[in-house]
């Protein structure tokens, strides 16, 4: 049976994250990029923002050389004839328009796929947007607090696009031309891209753990937690 007293130190705590949270709320409006982090009343408060270039950098220089074989591979594996370069211009075209619409909506899916049967269910909300004419963008967010394993499935399920689009190319190459599973696996480095942030977001937390209660503001990610 639980004490009473620890459900109330368990409520009070919850309650005293939310105050923190609340009074250290700095900068609304601005972006963050990296973390920042504040120190109030033996509690501790973090925001963190779009990755730091640092991290950034590195995934995308990994992720452009992997893109640049790909599509050299794909080039080679593309019928020789007069029209040979529009082929390949046509595939990649098709191949980033679907990706672009139907990869980013599942992407965002994905991420709300472990508030599903919880009380974040209906506190969630997908924003989608169409800055351009032709790519999808999109955000997710979540009214309240997220316990920290929910947040990190929720943050690292779109990884399931990324591994289906990996044995979708691979089944495909046993039936379809040649060009096929270089191209899905350029979807899933590109897949794999769009989850910098996600990345950042669980390197910056795994520390803290269980410890903090989490706020997914859909832009930036909030923590507060007691040393």
């Amino acid at each position: 049976m639980i004490h009473p007293g620890k459900i109330k130190s368990g409520v009070n705590h919850v309650f005293a994250c939310a105050s923190i949270r609340s009074d250290v709320f700095l900068n609304k409006g601005i972006h963050v990029q990296g973390t920042l982090r504040k120190q109030k009343c033996g509690y501790q408060w973090m925001r963190v923002g779009h990755a730091a270039a640092r991290f950034t950098i590195v995934i995308m220089l990994v992720s452009l050389a992997a893109m640049i074989v790909l599509a050299l591979w794909v080039y080679r594996e593309i019928p020789e004839t007069e029209w040979h370069l529009i082929y390949f211009l046509a595939v990649y075209f098709v191949a980033a328009l679907v990706y672009a619409n139907l990869g980013v909506w599942l992407h965002e899916q994905l991420h709300c796929l472990a508030f599903r049967g919880t009380v974040h269910e209906k506190r969630t909300h997908i924003v989608y947007e169409r800055k351009y004419l032709l790519a999808l963008s999109g955000h997710y967010r979540v009214t309240g607090a997220i316990d920290y394993r929910i947040l990190v499935r929720a943050l690292l399920d779109p990884l399931i696009l990324v591994v289906s689009l990996l044995v979708v190319g691979w089944l495909g190459s046993f039936m379809l031309p040649g060009w096929w599973l270089p191209l899905l696996v350029t979807m899933a480095v590109a897949g794999v891209l769009d989850m910098t942030h996600d990345f950042y977001w669980v390197s910056q937390i795994r520390l803290i753990g269980e410890k903090g209660k989490y706020w997914d503001t859909g832009r930036e990610l909030e923590v507060v937690w007691k040393e």
